[in-house]
């Protein structure tokens, strides 16, 4: 079972669980650099860090779908949603002391 730390939340109210651990992740900021290079293709591998792996994934693809398919323009945009809403999250944190 993974661990879960925290919950991002897409405008229109649908909640993932994220593993904080992923966004300090070798692979996961690899693959981040590698999309920001030009390899889009990749990302469907940064979703499956991000969600937790690919059952995550087709869970959120299935809320997007509309007739059946999910636009990949739609997946892309509540990917991104979700990092804005984990680096609010984030900000919003306490700092220890």
């Amino acid at each position: 079972m993974r661990e879960v730390n925290m919950k991002a939340k897409l405008s229109d109210g649908y909640e993932v669980e994220i593993n904080e651990n992923c966004l300090n992740d070798w692979r996961y900021l690899t693959v981040l650099r590698k999309i920001d290079k030009g390899d889009a293709g990749l990302i469907v591998d940064a979703a499956e860090y991000l969600l937790g792996g690919e059952e995550e994934v087709e869970k959120l693809a299935d809320h997007l779908a509309k007739d059946g398919f999910t636009p990949a323009d739609k997946m892309v945009e509540a990917l991104s949603e979700l990092m804005t809403s984990i680096n609010e999250l984030k900000n919003s944190e306490p700092s220890p002391e």
